[in-house]
């Protein structure tokens, strides 16, 4: 079994779905690890059936791998063009490639850059951080990671 096999199972599986694939991976051991996410959220139901379509897709190879399906984890960086669509409008933490962080609402990305808001904290104790009116643009080059924000009210 090939990660082409199994890369190409869980897209045909996908097809006609608000699902899209953002990893799969084949780790020593035969572990296989897929990552699927959706716009609004995917359900373990949704996954478990996913598992089972591909395993039986693959047939009598699939039993010699562990299979491990998720969404992909809240801290974890962006890896496909469509995450960034999906939290369009959300608080995201953007790490550059020359060191700095940037942190702010996601107004738009289109493939070649990421329009943001640029978050700053608040100067008086207790109140809410203040977002730029200006959108500032960033290079889709220059990002090293984009990770969505975790708040809490």
């Amino acid at each position: 079994m090939t990660l082409e096999q199994v890369s190409n199972s869980v897209e045909k599986h996908l097809q006609g779905t608000d699902h899209f694939v953002v990893a799969v991976e084949m780790r020593p051991g035969g572990k296989v690890i897929v990552e699927v996410d959706n716009d609004r959220a995917i359900t373990l139901q949704e996954l478990a059936d996913l598992n089972k379509a591909v395993r039986e897709d693959l047939g009598t190879e699939a039993d010699e791998h562990e299979f491990q399906f998720s969404s992909p984890g809240m801290g974890r960086p962006f890896k496909v063009d469509r995450q960034y669509q999906k939290h369009t409008g959300r608080l995201v933490k953007v790490d550059l490639v020359d060191g700095r962080t940037l942190e702010g609402k996601l107004e738009r990305f289109d493939g070649a850059n990421v329009d943001l808001r640029i978050q700053h904290p608040s100067k008086v104790k207790g109140r809410l951080p203040k977002l730029d009116a200006d959108i500032t643009t960033i290079p889709f080059k220059e990002i090293k990671s984009t990770k969505a924000s975790i708040t809490f009210n």
